[in-house]
């Protein structure tokens, strides 16, 4: 039981990538990305996108322990803000808010010297 104990619950950027997460969660860019998008207010959405991905979709695969690397959480953060710029136009507040939550992301990473490696 103690040895179980003493077993760290997550992997070692948990942390780092839920204190990210949280940051890219509370930003006033994020609003279009907190939730899967719904099928019935856009009807053809997922016809266009075929991989989708939101911030709550990232947080439970976080809490599943699915991001082993932060490559991995910056694949599917890039995914969100892809997609996003695939099926709306560049003048669209959609597309301006995912501009410019990837570039505070980015902004975050740069800041955590272990992470310095990951490119946009």
């Amino acid at each position: 039981m103690d040895e179980l104990a003493r077993q760290p619950r997550h992997g070692p950027n948990y942390n780092q990538l839920l204190h990210l997460l949280n940051d890219m969660q509370n930003h006033a860019s994020a609003w279009p990305f907190l939730i899967p998008v719904n099928k019935d207010d856009v009807a053809d959405y997922y016809d266009v996108i075929k991989e989708p991905m939101d911030l709550s979709t990232m947080e439970v695969k976080l809490e599943a322990d699915q991001y082993a690397t932060p490559e991995d959480f910056t694949r599917d953060a890039k995914l969100v803000f892809d997609n996003c710029r695939k099926y709306n136009n560049e003048t669209t507040p959609y597309a301006k808010s995912a501009n410019k939550l990837e570039k505070f992301m980015w902004a975050q990473i740069k800041a955590i010297p272990e992470w310095s490696h990951l490119e946009p």
